[in-house]
């Protein structure tokens, strides 16, 4: 009666080293990265209890995902003094124009069409 049996150490063994293995179980089933140190750390520290808790712990931490880094090699597109010059010269042609149309219409005179021009062509 005082003497354990190869069945009583299987009955007692078993749970123990599934539950002293559990963090590395743990870390198996769940495929994470670094379950090669939950396992060191479980096997060799285990038996400190602390070492258990921090592997168990570990073993159930959610893994870093990869960080995805969106690198934009596109430039806004700028104006070059080409563009530049063709849209001072397009406005300056419209405001001619509708000089233009205020002499031909009366509104202007011919002396107020002249200053205007002349100003018009300084910018």
């Amino acid at each position: 009666m005082g003497r354990l049996g190869v069945t009583e150490l299987l009955v007692i063994g078993i749970p123990f080293l599934a539950i002293y293995f559990l963090p590395s179980i743990i870390a198996l089933s769940r495929k994470k990265n670094n379950a090669a140190g939950i396992i060191l750390l479980n096997f060799f520290l285990g038996w400190t209890f602390i070492g258990w808790i921090v592997s168990l712990i570990w073993a159930c931490l959610k893994d870093n995902e990869p960080q995805t880094i969106v690198v934009n090699n596109s430039y806004p597109k700028q104006q070059n003094s080409l563009d530049i010059k063709r849209n001072d010269f397009d406005e300056k042609l419209d405001s001619l124009q509708k000089l233009k149309n205020l002499l031909d219409s009366g509104v202007l005179s011919q002396e107020e069409f002249e200053q205007q021009k002349a100003k018009l062509l300084q910018l």
